[in-house]
């Protein structure tokens, strides 16, 4: 039965009431949440205040910003200019930027295989900043000038190859599309999208952004103010209203919008969910849900939708300091939509092979690691743990397991890779062999503990290490306990990568590290305290 009013008020009455007690709980100035179908809006509304030190209110159309879920709607961007023939998501970018370089240690000129469909779906191989305007350090560069930047970085895997998230794929999409047309991005998202969809609420561009009076103000940790713009404007720079936001779901929820931007591109055959083109699809309880989240500089936005059951859900905050991303709209899908008991499709018959090759250590975004060990008394089994959690697995292939307890099935992609099969997460082999990390006193470059900052505040620790013939970059988030070591291999000419394929250049000054500058840990800067773009639970250079 398709949601509408009536069906959905016991859960717009729960939220009304519970809504203002979670605010003052988690300290969260505003929030912004609606409810609709294909037909209508069902529901809308705002709580709190545009600022913890304002008392103007937020409602349905007061501006919040959306960080990440922008991308969504710069694919729908390049999707009207594909449709109208301008571009095509297929032709190598360099017909439409002739001088765009990148650098790449698996092939020679890898901009002629990239394409405008691996960057709308973060398959071409980008790190996720750019060493003009990034999240660590947001400055006064132009969006152009962010864009034209992302030529000075190196690829971390082969065009094409697997899924990684990078908000530099996302922005040099905008950037295509703007040369091509020849009208400044914010003013063609207007053109393309909004004008037509009637967003009147909704823009791209930073002057209009600013001027609004009903714009809600981001607050980092403990309330801190954060910068209102940042070049990572394609890929992170909308503001939007909750009324917009559930019209440009009802826009895919009427079919409105192309279906190219739904399947996962380059993706095998039984890979059910992932990355389309600037949308997420997943399973919840066992509904198919397309969306996105955003995370970042003072705001988390959740917009999803249940295809098949006619129903979005969009939640908007003004604050990072919160754990309730992705969660309010999942009660919301589990108390309007029937969970749908999953069948288990039956697992492959356990293999016993003396050449497997899946054992190892693999780390991932956020600093996501598992450890991969065949059992040594019966070769079809193991265990895999995942973040500390153990799991037992079964054999399936030389390079293939299943997780047991999610029944989850997992492969080996050219022995430097473990990817679950489901959606395409990939984790990057990083086996360390086992020795003393204990650091000496500084010599030089090597051997010396280093720090990133975000606007002036200290986020990870890196410790740069030559010992025993290896390199190793030991990072730890500020704060915790543990750390994750990398092996570095060396390039030539002061430059090495991790095993995420990340470059560590140690010719510049300061050195960099995925970009990001590497400050000596002695140094003092005056701290600025900002958060940054969230693109993952952790902020550590270890999770690209």
């Amino acid at each position: 039965m398709t949601p509408n009013a009536e069906t959905t008020q016991p859960t717009v009455t729960r939220l009304v009431r519970e809504l203002p007690d979670l605010l003052r709980q988690h300290r969260i100035p505003g929030l912004s949440i609606g409810i609709c179908t294909s037909e209508e809006i069902v529901w809308t509304a705002g709580f709190g205040t545009i600022d913890l030190n304002s008392e103007i209110p937020v409602t349905s159309r007061t501006r919040f910003g959306v960080q990440s879920c922008s991308k969504m709607f710069t694919a729908s961007i390049a999707m009207a200019l594909v449709e109208d023939g301008v571009v095509t998501l297929d032709e190598p970018i360099t017909t439409y930027l002739p001088d765009f370089r990148v650098g790449s240690r698996f092939e020679a000129r890898p901009e002629r295989k990239i394409t405008l469909r691996h960057l709308l779906s973060h398959t071409a191989g980008f790190t996720h900043e750019a060493p003009v305007g990034s999240n660590y350090a947001v400055g006064r560069a132009s969006f152009d000038a962010h864009c034209e930047s992302i030529g000075q970085t190196w690829l971390r895997f082969p065009v094409g190859h697997h899924y990684e998230y990078s908000n530099l794929g996302i922005d040099l999409a905008g950037y295509l599309l703007q040369r091509v047309t020849g009208i400044p991005f914010p003013h063609l998202a207007a053109k393309c999208v909004f004008e037509p969809l009637a967003l009147d609420r909704t823009s791209f561009d930073l002057r209009v952004i600013k001027a609004d009076r009903d714009r809600a103000r981001g607050h980092g940790r403990g309330g801190r103010n954060v910068p209102t713009t940042v070049p990572m404007l394609a890929a992170g720079g909308l503001y939007t209203t909750v009324d917009d936001a559930c019209r440009y779901l009802q826009f895919h929820l009427g079919g409105g919008a192309t279906q190219q931007m739904y399947p996962i591109p380059f993706a095998p055959d039984d890979q059910p969910y992932g990355y389309g083109l600037g949308i997420v699809t997943m399973e919840h309880n066992g509904v198919l849900v397309r969306g996105h989240s955003g995370g970042g500089f003072g705001f988390l936005s959740d917009m999803y939708w249940a295809p098949h059951d006619d129903l979005g859900v969009v939640v908007l905050t003004n604050s990072v300091d919160h754990p309730l991303q992705w969660s309010l709209v999942a009660d919301i899908f589990s108390e309007l939509i029937t969970p749908r008991p999953i069948p288990k499709p039956a697992l492959p018959e356990p293999v016993v092979d003396l050449n497997c090759r899946i054992s190892g250590t693999y780390v991932g975004r956020g600093n996501d690691v598992a450890v991969v060990e065949l059992d040594d008394k019966d070769r079809s089994r193991g265990s895999c743990t995942f973040n500390g959690i153990r799991h037992d697995i079964r054999i399936t292939g030389r390079r293939e397991f299943a997780e047991l307890s999610a029944n989850q099935q997992y492969r080996i992609l050219d022995d430097k890779y473990l990817q679950r099969c489901s959606d395409g997460h990939t984790l990057y082999r990083n086996d360390v062999p086992a020795h003393d990390h204990n650091v000496p006193a500084p010599d030089g470059l090597w051997n010396r503990t280093y720090v990133t900052r975000a606007q002036g505040v200290p986020i990870t620790h890196c410790t740069l290490v030559r010992k025993s013939g290896l390199f190793l970059a030991i990072c730890t988030d500020v704060g915790a306990t543990t750390s994750i070591t990398l092996r570095l291999y060396e390039h030539g000419d002061g430059l090495f990568f991790t095993s995420t394929g990340e470059a560590l250049d140690v010719t510049r000054t300061p050195p960099t590290l995925a970009n990001v500058p590497l400050s000596p840990a002695g140094s003092q800067r005056r701290p600025h305290p900002v958060d940054g773009q969230r693109t993952s639970r952790s902020r550590s250079l270890t999770s690209g």
